[in-house]
């Protein structure tokens, strides 16, 4: 018990290396004995010092075993803090859905006979973390201010009155209380400088110092901002085992230096800014924190994009857009292991192709419309193999959400054809560059507000739809299209394609309730499945998850027809509905596609659940994409059964028949719809496009 104590303060005086060599003999020594309390204690302290170095994932790790280890012993005390720590470290990682969830488990029950001090103050810090992080900023203010009077009536003039000193500040800051966060930020550096010089706080002053320097900030007084964030790194620079601090630090000066106009600074801070964002990476194992981590960070990129703008640098702007697009996903796609292998065996970051491999490496035919939505410019570029061209147009991204947005509220609820056609325009007349190739199949690559558009819909001056022009797809960067153009290319063969055709899934009515039997969803499956020699249907009741999930890996095409369920929240947890069963898109990771070359998901939104800033459209498509499909046909809004059965139909028969490309197929057949006078309104056709790689087949 003794050891674990020691080596639970060993961080606190920076010398994390020792804390955590006892911590391991500990874990050890008391693994052996089955002395669980304290098994459950050292993995949370191992779990606390991985978080110091930024090893975000691993500390994760640490604290769930601590936490199952104090659950099967009924420790009520350890799993406490445990919840409590693995709810703030989501909390910080910008995944909000398991940090509520831990945050629940964490309010006291009836069988808790003693509630310490420690629990009660540690419980408020947390919530007012997630009150912050949830942007109720009063009710973060309260929590901070209850804990900060607990610490001062129990252990005045101590570390944990510095802390909720720093919760207080940082809420006031985001407030912008500025008054009042610099009053009490001069509250902690008054018991900083009264505390000594030992190592413990050193750390505490410079995280002062980093509060006031984000204060002066928000204040736009970065000359004074500037040194302290420099005082909070001299500091730090004396621990040089914690490392938590330093993305932050720097970050704040490269923003300090934008907004001085220091280009040579700013340019040099970018650097390590840019350098450290890569070590996250290869510190955030699992998909899901990693997009809300760097979703919050995308304003870096952003900024650097905007410089390189401004400095006229279209190629490196072009570059810093693509550094930051789909990365999780492209490590997905480069690696040859399902998604539950990477995160579980994480090496390295796959990194994403520079401009001079993109256009060596794009399909011939193709060109590409790569778009940046910054806070008051649109950057959009053309790129092709001999062309590359940038675009600058004056919105903000707050106009451009709002023109979209009542865009596609027009196209999804069905309004006039004038209307529709007038706002369709001016998003034609904004978005699409001038100079693009008609005869050429054209990838788009959307960026924020614009995942949310089905670009086919919009209307030229001519007054014909884009559809009608162009023959458009849609990938998550510029890289992943590389990529899944290769995969399709080493996935042609002669010969007839295997397929899975799965229709009208007797699912379970009691747990949907509302959702409708898709009697033309099962009619759309037996007539694709009828287009080709090899196939396998599965409808109504024999299309069970088991059957899919034993059978879909060894095919080439595969055909859904059914319900999808979206969850906004966690797209994880979204799912494909089938008889006896339901199948979540996070279940899909432990599989991979080696010979499947297509994937038609014909139900409501399968394409975009969510955008995330960084990663772009998140839904069960993306899923597909990461366990090696190289192409995706999938839906933006909830779709019409009878009108989609007629142009999934069309789509096989026009690859079947006409031999021709998936792109060209979809268009073709969303053209029948459009012509036919019941399903021309946009809402009819214009739901479903092609996402990923260009393929011959």
């Amino acid at each position: 018990m003794a050891e674990t104590w020691a080596a639970q303060i060993l961080p606190d005086m920076a010398r994390v290396a020792e804390s955590r060599r006892r911590l391991a003999a500990v874990i050890a020594d008391a693994g052996g004995r089955r002395f669980r309390v304290l098994l459950s204690r050292a993995y949370y302290w191992f779990g606390s010092s991985d978080y110091r170095q930024s090893e975000l994932s691993q500390s994760n790790r640490r604290f769930k075993t601590a936490l199952r280890i104090a659950e099967a012993g009924n420790n009520l005390y350890e799993a406490h803090q445990a919840r409590e720590a693995l709810a703030l470290n989501y909390s910080k990682l910008g995944e909000l859905e398991p940090a509520l969830a831990y945050a629940s488990q964490m309010l006291p029950g009836a069988d808790l006979y003693y509630r310490s001090f420690n629990q009660s103050w540690r419980d408020k810090g947390t919530l007012a973390d997630l009150a912050l992080r949830l942007k109720h900023f009063n009710t973060s203010l309260s929590f901070s201010k209850e804990a900060l009077a607990s610490a001062q009536e129990f252990v005045p003039e101590s570390g944990r009155v510095m802390s909720s000193l720093r919760a207080v500040v940082t809420t006031a800051t985001a407030k912008e209380d500025y008054d009042s966060a610099l009053k009490y930020a001069a509250e902690s550096m008054r018991i900083a400088r009264g505390r000594g010089d030992g190592s413990e706080n050193t750390q505490l002053t410079a995280e002062t110092y980093l509060l006031l320097a984000n204060i002066k900030s928000g204040m736009k007084d970065c000359d004074a901002a500037l040194k302290d964030y420099d005082r909070a790194l001299e500091l730090y620079a004396r621990l040089p085992e914690l490392t938590v601090n330093s993305y932050q630090i720097h970050k704040g000066k490269m923003f300090c230096f934008r907004q001085l106009g220091r280009g040579e600074d700013f340019a040099s801070e970018l650097k390590t800014v840019l350098g450290l964002s890569e070590k996250y990476r290869a510190t955030i194992r699992e998909d899901d924190s990693r997009r809300a981590f760097f979703a919050k960070e995308q304003v870096v990129y952003d900024a650097a994009a905007a410089d390189a703008l401004e400095r006229l640098d279209a190629r490196g702007a072009f570059e810093l857009v693509e550094t930051s697009r789909a990365r999780s996903l492209l490590d997905f796609v480069e690696s040859d292991k399902p998604i539950a292998g990477v995160e579980r065996d994480f090496a390295s970051v796959a990194r994403p192709l520079s401009l001079t491999e993109i256009q060596a490496r794009l399909p011939e035919r193709v060109q590409l419309v790569q778009y940046a939505v910054l806070p008051d410019r649109l950057a959009i570029w053309v790129v092709s193999r001999t062309r590359f061209e940038l675009f600058d147009r004056p919105i903000t991204a707050a106009r451009l959400e709002e023109m979209v947005d009542a865009y596609q509220a027009l196209v999804v609820g069905r309004a006039p054809a004038p209307e529709v056609a007038r706002a369709g325009r001016e998003l034609q007349e904004l978005l699409m560059p001038p100079g693009l190739d008609a005869t050429r199949p054209t990838c788009l690559i959307p960026d924020k507000s614009l995942h949310r558009l089905s670009f086919a819909s919009l209307v030229s001056p001519s007054g014909s739809y884009l559809l009608e022009d162009y023959a458009l797809f849609y990938a998550p960067s510029a890289s992943l299209l590389v990529l899944a153009s290769e995969n399709a290319r080493r996935k042609e063969r002669a010969g007839d394609e295997s397929l899975l055709s799965v229709g009208n899934p007797d699912f379970d009515r009691e747990e949907n309730p509302g959702l409708p039997d898709l009697r033309a969803a099962e009619d759309e499956a037996q007539r694709v499945a009828d287009r080709y020699q090899k196939t396998q249907a599965l409808l109504g009741g024999e299309a069970t998850k088991e059957r899919f999930l034993r059978d879909f890996e060894g095919v080439e095409v595969i055909h859904f027809a059914g319900h999808f369920v979206a969850n906004g929240q966690s797209p994880g947890n979204s799912k494909l509905l089938f008889a006896g069963g339901e199948l979540r898109s996070s279940e899909l990771g432990t599989h991979k596609l080696p010979l499947v070359k297509l994937v038609i998901l014909s139900a409501c939104q399968t394409g975009v659940v969510r955008y995330d800033k960084g990663e772009g459209a998140v839904g069960v498509a993306r899923t597909f994409l990461a366990l090696g499909a190289p192409q995706v046909v999938a839906s933006q809004w909830q779709v019409d059964s009878e009108s989609t059965e007629d142009l999934m139909d069309a789509f096989h028969r026009n690859r079947k028949e006409q031999s021709l490309t998936s792109v060209e197929s979809l268009r073709r057949a969303q053209l029948e719809v459009l012509k036919n006078e019941r399903t021309s309104a946009p809402f009819y056709w214009a739901a479903f496009s092609l996402f990923g790689g260009y393929a011959n087949y």
